[in-house]
């Protein structure tokens, strides 16, 4: 793909160098990354007709030109979709993992601005009056600073730490996907876990640890279930996409996707939906420690829904595609866990609930090939 940036005529070389170093840091190995992950549910995918590639190839032929097509279009997404396809639905209105990641999020996100902000180090600035786990320290540039970023020593974090039954350690910045984070528990840990952690990343985030309410713990008492809701700040008004429920299993402390948790999609009555996926497209029926899902309704749902829609509307000058991932506190309180400000999966979000942006997916794409410089940057590189 590659190939296809092109100097313009008469581009001077300096910007056609940016242009191109652009497109491999930010987007080449996004299409990389998720061509690679495809291969792993295949086992999970069913053949397309030749009428359903008709239909696909239609509908983008609208959006991309000749062999463009060809390249960016990647059957073996819509196989793997297709296995979830509900009778109302147009299998063309699923998005591609590879053409999402790489042009439609890095177009609402753009991760060149939205990068410096990811840091969970200023979580407590950005979100000062939003329900969070409790900060003991903090370690930033390695400097350690109490929950108010107030100078200390490293000796005055660790033993505030220790006061704690159990804390969580996370990487302060660009972690993902359940890495870069420890539990620690004073009944069973040393304090010196606690040191090496922090000695191996000069950016470190340490809270207490919360606890969820018992409707959650039904299902894996284990992990902080969280629930997963992704917004879209667009034609002016927040648009919530799609709302899960991701859960560990068997034992786990984290729920991640990615680290063999599961997932499920809940209804506007905060419900949990009678199916659940993991990352390769496994259906589970029930959760493997045996809870139904839909004997499970998230507590106080809207409230959950109501403040994505007012923080979105808050960060929409710093991207306009968030995840916001909350706990339900014990009294059935949304707790913010994190927010992906880029590179929010999707996998998980059509499996559960349909294409990403159901009746906006016209709107959307009109948008993103009207306006993504990217975008217009390879469609011009190609016809000239």
């Amino acid at each position: 793909m590659i190939d296809f940036i092109k100097p313009y005529p008469g581009e001077d070389e300096l910007s056609y160098w940016k242009r191109r170093v652009y497109f491999l840091r930010e987007v080449q190995y996004r299409i990389d990354y998720q061509n690679k992950e495809i291969l792993k549910k295949l086992s999970n995918a069913m053949a397309l007709t030749p009428q359903e590639k008709a239909e696909i190839d239609a509908f983008w032929g609208r959006y991309l030109p000749g062999c463009l097509k060809e390249s960016f279009l990647d059957y073996r997404f819509y196989e793997f979709y297709k296995t979830v396809k509900k009778a109302r639905e147009r299998l063309c209105d699923y998005i591609p993992d590879n053409f999402y990641e790489a042009f439609i999020d890095e177009y609402f996100t753009d991760p060149q601005h939205t990068r410096p902000f990811d840091d969970k180090n200023l979580y407590d600035v950005y979100f000062h009056d939003v329900p969070q786990p409790k900060t003991i320290f903090r370690k930033i540039r390695d400097s350690y600073l109490d929950a108010n970023y107030r100078i200390i020593t490293q000796e005055y974090a660790i033993e505030a730490a220790l006061g704690a039954e159990e804390v969580i350690l996370k990487v302060g910045k660009y972690s993902c996907a359940g890495k870069g984070v420890k539990f620690w528990n004073k009944s069973i840990n040393d304090k010196h876990e606690i040191i090496d952690f922090c000695d191996d990343s000069a950016n470190v985030t340490c809270q207490e640890v919360i606890k969820q309410h018992a409707e959650l713990s039904r299902l894996n008492p284990s992990s902080i279930n969280t629930v997963r809701v992704l917004t879209l700040f667009f034609d002016n008004q927040v648009h919530v996409l799609s709302s899960v429920l991701r859960m560990g299993v068997n034992g786990s402390r984290v729920d991640n996707a990615s680290s063999g948790g599961i997932v499920c999609g809940i209804h506007e009555t905060g419900q949990l939906k009678g199916e659940a996926f993991d990352t390769m497209g496994n259906r589970y029926l029930k959760h493997p420690q045996g809870t139904n899902f839909e004997s499970v309704t998230i507590p106080n749902f809207s409230y959950f829904i109501d403040l994505s829609i007012s923080l979105a509307e808050r960060f929409s000058s710093m991207s306009r595609l968030i995840s916001w991932d909350f706990a339900v506190g014990e009294s059935g309180e949304p707790i913010l866990i994190e927010f992906n400000i880029s590179h929010g999966q999707l996998d998980f979000h059509q499996l559960c609930n349909g294409p990403i942006f159901g009746d906006l997916t016209e709107d959307v794409l009109k948008d993103v090939f009207t306006n993504s410089y990217t975008l217009k940057s390879i469609i011009k590189s190609f016809k000239n």
